[in-house]
């Protein structure tokens, strides 16, 4: 498969070209019209760009679209709030390696709601093997 034709460098390199021209446009113009759209595209690109690299990896990966969606709905919300949470201590704590430290809050956070639904499944599947078997 060609580099060209991977579509998750598709979908990082048009996202990074998107987010590119947001932010000149936003200085341009220092219209705060842009910021939000700057935040999203900017919180949303990596992610999507992984899941989409991930399915191309992984053809027998049997992830549905709505559970799909719900982990990034639920994951960046909840991800929201526990690292807002911790990166005011973290910033306080550190003075050396505090964007390290809170991007790695960021992100791990965001794997919270993954690991419930996966790990209640499981307990579900256990269940019934156990009265049923």
């Amino acid at each position: 498969m060609g580099l060209l034709r991977r579509r998750w460098l598709q979908i990082l390199v048009s996202g990074l070209m998107l987010l590119f021209l947001l932010e000149r446009t936003l200085i341009a113009t220092s219209s705060l019209n842009y910021v939000p759209s700057v935040i999203l595209l900017g919180a949303i690109l990596v992610p999507i760009t992984f899941v989409t690299y991930l399915y191309e990896r992984l053809p027998n990966w049997n992830v549905s679209l709505p559970a799909l969606a719900a982990c990034f709905v639920w994951g960046g919300v909840l991800g929201t709030v526990v690292a807002g949470t911790l990166e005011y201590d973290v910033v306080k704590a550190l003075a050396f390696l505090p964007k390290l430290a809170i991007g790695l809050i960021e992100e791990s956070a965001k794997l919270i709601v993954p690991w419930g639904s996966t790990s209640s499944a499981a307990s579900a599947r256990r269940r019934r093997a156990w009265c049923w078997g």
